[in-house]
């Protein structure tokens, strides 16, 4: 009975300090609306939740999406469309960036697909088809385009009461795919290993390793293991091993190794960046087969791999960003090294004048005499 009494204060202390301190809320809940691709005859692979099209050179056509409004009053949702990129975590995603297309990519599927609008309202229980009209690059071309239709609803003013200062608002997105191919030959994914370099995420010390995938394919099932020793400093040693990640076509993401505390630091602190020469070493495999040529252990148990790729790396982190980055991680309690040149030139330059102050005594000193003895 005394817990539950606790608790009910605790949530009736949350919320005064809500209402008085004016917070704003953000989650996630059930959309009140839902998505659903009207999947077309040229199809590859039956209905999967998203639009994979066979398609030849120069051709169009119109694809549909169906919303339906699940609630009794009118809503507004965003529309977007995005190419598939790969974000930190190792993942492809389809969402709407401003990000710099990676450099192997010939067509951007962001100029060929073209959305009606940027927003539609539906009425409470109604349904509209959102059509959009795909084209297919005139030039041949093995491998896949591939982005995504994205879908939000639109927050509106309403949803905040400035009477008690309480903002609730709900965010649920719905992503469908779309795929363009124009023809079903397999394409290899091709991985390589680009910029090598320390940096940060969330304000905590990383090695970062640019991985790129410059096929027009997917990177299914990647399964990267990197290690990071130093060269000047042979004790300092990193490590990293991910695996279920997946690569979009024709794009790159920076591979994290962890430098410093990256979760909750709970009262630990981590060492300081040392400036210095390091050496990376990388092996990342790819695509599960039973077949497979490849084969690794995953959490204790053998998986086989199409695909398999191994890096080396030579590469140096400078001292002006060592102190930067570890000025700037708060798991470091860092203290800027003893500039022992400096100390040395200033204790110099004292000892001179102080000599120098020391002989001008004692040259008016025996001025003085001589002014005596006259």
């Amino acid at each position: 009975m005394k817990q539950k009494k606790i608790k009910k204060i605790l949530v009736a202390i949350l919320l005064t300090l809500i209402l008085f301190l004016g917070v704003k809320v953000t989650y996630a809940a059930t959309s009140d609306f839902t998505v659903s691709p009207t999947i077309p005859q040229n199809q590859v692979e039956g209905n999967h939740g998203y639009f994979n099209l066979l398609m030849k050179p120069g051709t169009s056509q119109e694809i549909s999406i169906n919303l339906s409004n699940t609630t009794s009053h009118s809503i507004t949702v965003e529309m977007s469309f995005a190419r598939s990129t790969t974000n930190g975590n190792g993942l492809a995603i389809y969402d709407a960036t401003m990000d710099k297309a990676d450099e192997s990519l010939k067509y951007n599927i962001e100029d060929y697909v073209k959305l009606p609008q940027k927003e539609i309202t539906l009425a409470a229980h109604s349904q509209t088809a959102v059509i959009s009209k795909v084209t297919m690059p005139t030039s041949d071309f093995n491998g896949v385009l591939a982005g995504g239709f994205a879908f939000k609803e639109k927050n509106s003013e309403s949803s905040a009461n400035p009477k008690n200062g309480v903002s609730i608002i709900n965010e649920y997105r719905y992503v469908i795919a779309l795929v363009m191919q124009q023809n079903t030959k397999a394409v290899s994914p091709q991985l390589h290993l680009n910029q090598v370099e320390a940096s940060q995420i969330n304000s905590r010390n990383i090695i970062s390793a640019n991985l790129q995938n410059s096929a027009s394919a997917y990177l299914q099932d990647m399964n990267a293991s990197a290690t990071v020793k130093g060269i000047t400093h042979p004790e300092l040693k990193y490590s990293i091993q991910s695996s279920e990640m997946k690569m979009a076509p024709n794009s790159n993401f920076d591979l994290a190794i962890p430098v410093s505390i990256q979760g909750n630091m709970a009262n630990q602190t981590s060492k300081a960046l040392q400036p210095g020469k390091y050496h990376l070493s990388m092996t990342v495999y790819g695509v599960k087969n039973a077949e497979g040529r490849y084969q690794t252990t995953v959490n204790g148990q053998t998986v086989k791999y199409e695909y398999k790729w191994n890096f080396e790396r030579d590469f140096e982190i400078a001292g002006a960003k060592a102190s930067k980055l570890n000025r700037s991680d708060p798991t470091v309690r860092y203290k800027e090294p003893i500039n022992w040149l400096m100390i040395i030139g200033i204790a110099l330059i004292l000892i001179i004048v102080l000599l120098i102050f020391l002989i001008f005594i004692s040259k008016r000193k025996k001025d003085s005499h001589k002014q005596n003895d006259e």
